[in-house]
């Protein structure tokens, strides 16, 4: 029988000292996985809520700058204020409580005429009212408790025969529609051309500018432990200490209002 002497292996301990270097460098990549996967969704988490600051401040932005706004021929009757902002209300009528008395949500109704063509492309002007209203949030944690913190809505009507009306079967209007979750202060102050502010009801037309501020926050938690979070309320300078792990986002605009000289 042929000897093998010339044939090489590993040992046993060899093997197991393998094995233990593999477990310690797989261990140590799967920690640098984790610190950089906590690190993403971080950086994703602070994104998420200062674009959602952006998205809603650019939508309301836009639909400001036509409160007002009609043509020249337009002779729709309507004795709807331009712009109506109720402080701290819940609902498109404005007739809910808050979700907290802490936090500060305001409903805002805004009216402008804008115009259509009818089969001999003749003009037919209209005039339309778009509201936005916060709600109490129906969310569910994940350990299935109702988050406490309010939602905002859109809604659009159209003045049909000297009411306001929303058609199913028109795509002019529409009822609410969630924008977003998670808000947690949505304020609104009409100003003079003095800065001064205007109280509802007080001298519409006289409004030249709307300030908003709008806080967001996180869905989930962001931060490891707990922290104290101050919220600043810009109409009295009040201040809110929150203390839990939410990131919170602070986006603070001031819309200039061009049409309303015009009257």
């Amino acid at each position: 029988m042929k000897k093998l002497k010339n044939c090489s292996g590993v040992t046993l301990i060899e093997i197991l000292i393998g094995i233990v270097i593999s477990v310690i460098i797989m261990a140590a990549m799967y920690t640098s996985y984790q610190a950089v996967n906590g690190s993403y969704s971080q950086v994703a988490s602070k994104a998420k809520a200062s674009q959602t600051g952006r998205n809603v401040l650019g939508m309301l932005m836009r639909d400001l700058r036509q409160a007002g706004f009609k043509f020249f021929e337009d002779s729709v009757v309507n004795d709807d204020d331009p712009i109506t902002i109720i402080e701290n209300v819940n609902g498109a009528n404005g007739d809910l409580p808050q979700a907290r008395p802490d936090f500060a949500c305001d409903h805002i109704q805004i009216v402008y005429g804008d115009a259509t063509r009818d089969g001999l492309q003749d003009p037919v002007y209209e005039r339309y009212r778009i509201t936005y209203y916060c709600l109490v949030s129906t969310l569910q944690a994940p350990n299935g408790v109702v988050e406490v913190t309010n939602a905002i809505y859109k809604q659009k009507e159209r003045w049909v025969n000297g009411a306001w009306n929303i058609d199913p079967q028109d795509n002019t209007s529409y009822t609410g529609q969630l924008i977003t979750n998670y808000i947690e202060d949505f304020t609104l102050i009409a100003k003079d051309i003095n800065g001064l502010r205007i109280v509802n009801g007080e001298r519409p037309y006289d409004i030249r500018a709307v300030e908003i501020k709008l806080t967001t926050r996180s869905r989930d938690n962001f931060y490891q432990t707990d922290r104290n979070v101050t919220i600043v309320d810009i109409d009295s300078d009040n201040e809110i200490t929150i203390t839990d792990r939410f990131l919170r986002e602070t986006s603070v605009m001031s819309v200039s209002i061009r049409n309303l000289g015009l009257q």
